[in-house]
């Protein structure tokens, strides 16, 4: 299956980047299609955290970070008609920090028969959403001082 692969340069650390974007919930704050993340485990982000997720168009799926190496980087899966693996890493620039993602979508059941359609929006929407998650990671670095 493709992968959709995207990078962008984010003026903090990557300790900063890292605990802010693997807590799933931040993504309210930078995906215009993210509808709702709800954290379903108790205790702090970590391997094994899981979400309850909503995307525009999409039914609500679980999501469950299956990789966390702080601050290094973190993996994120979920079913549903589309399953997705969703990986970034993350890796110290003298501007900042390198953020490198990948997006693998797998599709199931009847979405084969427009997945060609949903690569080539995903594609679009998200290197559109690196700048949204710059924006977003630049401004709460801001915040903290």
């Amino acid at each position: 299956m493709p992968v959709i692969r995207n990078s962008v340069i984010l003026g903090c650390a990557p300790e900063v980047a890292f605990d802010y974007l693997s807590d799933l919930r931040a993504e309210l704050d930078w995906n215009p299609k993210c509808e709702s993340m709800e954290k379903l485990t108790e205790g702090p982000v970590g391997l094994g955290t899981r979400y309850r997720a909503k995307w525009k168009s999409s039914p609500f799926v679980e999501v469950e970070t299956v990789a966390f190496e702080r601050p290094h980087g973190w993996t994120a899966h979920n079913g549903g008609p589309i399953e997705v693996t969703f990986s970034c890493r993350l890796e110290p620039v003298p501007e900042g920090t390198r953020l490198e993602a990948s997006f693998e979508p797998s599709p199931h059941g009847w979405f084969r028969l427009v997945y060609p359609l949903f690569l080539v929006t995903m594609r679009r929407e998200e290197k559109a959403n690196m700048a949204h998650l710059r924006d977003a990671v630049e401004r709460r670095a801001e915040a903290r001082g």
